[in-house]
């Protein structure tokens, strides 16, 4: 199999995820569990279909040196949709619960949310494009968001001592944003294997 219609279904697959996650973000901002549910709806519908193609590759016994490439890229993509499988079933139980967020906290994700966002369109770029700049920009973005999110925990613990937090938030907001840093991680390391 060329490596150019490999590559191709990774680009599909991240241009059909991409309005998904921007939709789950609306959906976190409003609090609307339809809308969270909708985007996890859409979210597995799409892997759902790019499961005969990628198994038909995974289960053939000798795969040249293009499909041992993409079963590690798969691989890599793995960790980054189970990882916002997790971020939008927590958004999911947050809507359902009606738990609210401080508004700091709120921002803190938002502003998370948005740095993932652009990672994972720039993930989307370079498996088509190959740029250096755009391998550049993921990694950076994830340095940012992971120190982004160490400042953060600091914050959340004084809010939570505090009790501006109730314990409830405190653990939907750690989970959120330790799914987040788990997408950011598993984009460099998808992006590693292009």
């Amino acid at each position: 199999m060329e490596e150019k219609e490999l590559t191709k279904g990774f680009h599909e697959t991240f241009e059909a995820l991409t309005p998904i996650l921007e939709k789950v973000y609306k959906g976190f901002v409003a609090n609307n569990q339809t809308l969270i549910q909708e985007s996890l709806n859409n979210f597995h519908n799409t892997l759902n279909a790019k499961l005969p193609f990628v198994e038909k590759i995974i289960t053939e016994k000798d795969k040249d040196q293009v499909e041992k490439k993409f079963v590690n890229m798969v691989l890599a993509f793995q960790t980054v949709a189970l990882a916002i499988d997790n971020l939008v079933n927590k958004m999911l139980v947050k809507a359902e619960a009606k738990i609210l967020f401080s508004e700091k906290a709120t921002k803190e994700i938002k502003t998370l949310l948005h740095i993932t966002y652009s990672q994972f369109r720039d993930a989307k770029d370079y498996i088509s494009t190959q740029n250096p700049i755009l391998k550049n920009n993921i990694k950076d973005a994830k340095e940012k968001l992971v120190e982004l999110i160490a400042d953060y925990d600091v914050v959340h613990q004084n809010r939570l001592i505090s009790g501006v937090c109730m314990p409830k938030a405190s653990y939907l907001y750690i989970d959120i944003t330790d799914s987040l840093k788990r997408i950011s991680r598993g984009l460099v390391d998808l992006v590693e294997k292009v």
